[in-house]
């Protein structure tokens, strides 16, 4: 087996995973060279958008609008980095557009998004849409803030979306990239003493599992610079789930817990945000 990313033959099988979404085991795969894990998109015969929309499901149940505590910190960190309030946003997988929502309507705010039921809802919100993959649409401008929250992991050739990158920026805009790591505690303790399938690992959904260390090199290579990086939770870590009061106190403070506390510079988490700045 050839890595998907860096090329080498230096891979070796990590173990079988049961897909979540169809009734297939894929072969987890790790590059003993880059470091990243991966599931080969072609091991089983799936209709991938199929898929996506029956996911996106789910989420359509919720649509009424409301500012977000979570979208309103990483805009902070956002406008940190730039050094100003952005003129324009393109995230990538928006969804039904609540991150883009959580901007002045006096800015450009665009969005990619693959299911057509998510798109339908944004472009209600009077946002632009894009219905297709990044490398196939030629945009006409390039944006301060581009914005990747939980995209490379889906991507069945992610090389050619980082790439584009350098295309779609603006000098000195950021890109906000959240991927799920398996470089945590978190996931290490799951496999090691667990017989659970740690949720990341859902192919054929989630097709690549980067190291940091290989994705600082190729945004690096495409002229951007790491300034921040932390890990968190995501939200994804809450025992008290089944007690909706205690819940949504529970959710507050892992929320406060994963963006002010020191606890967020050590990978114990599964969800890591990196902030890079296009150097020219």
């Amino acid at each position: 087996m050839k890595c998907k990313l860096c090329g080498t033959q230096e891979v070796n099988s990590v173990k079988k995973i049961k897909s979540p979404y169809v009734n297939f085991r894929y072969t987890l795969y790790q590059c003993n060279t880059c470091k990243n894990r991966f599931f080969d998109f072609n091991e089983h015969n799936v209709d991938i958008q199929t898929i996506y929309e029956e996911s996106a499901a789910n989420y359509i149940k919720i649509t009424r609008f409301r500012k977000n505590f979570y979208w309103r910190n990483q805009i902070r960190r956002i406008e940190k980095h730039l050094g100003k309030e952005p003129k324009s946003v393109l995230d990538v997988g928006c969804r039904t557009g609540d991150f883009l929502m959580n901007f002045p309507n006096n800015i450009v705010r665009e969005g990619v998004e693959l299911s057509k039921n998510l798109a339908e809802i944004a472009k209600k919100r009077e946002l632009v849409l894009y219905y297709d993959f990044v490398e196939n649409i030629n945009f006409d401008k390039q944006y301060d803030v581009v914005t990747c929250y939980a995209i490379l992991e889906h991507l069945i050739d992610p090389l050619i979306f980082l790439n584009k990158l350098a295309d779609i920026v603006s000098p000195e805009g950021i890109v906000v990239i959240m991927i799920p790591t398996y470089e945590c505690l978190k996931r290490w303790m799951i496999d090691t003493f667990t017989s659970i399938r740690w949720h990341m690992y859902a192919p054929p959904l989630h097709l690549n599992l980067f190291s940091k260390q290989f994705l600082d090199r190729c945004l690096a290579e495409n002229n951007f610079k790491l300034v921040d990086r932390y890990w968190a939770s995501g939200g994804m870590f809450n025992p008290l789930k089944n007690f909706p009061f205690v819940n949504r106190v529970f959710g507050k403070f892992i929320a406060l817990l994963d963006e002010y506390t020191p606890i967020n510079e050590i990978p114990i988490f599964d969800h890591l945000y990196s902030y890079y700045v296009k150097t020219r």
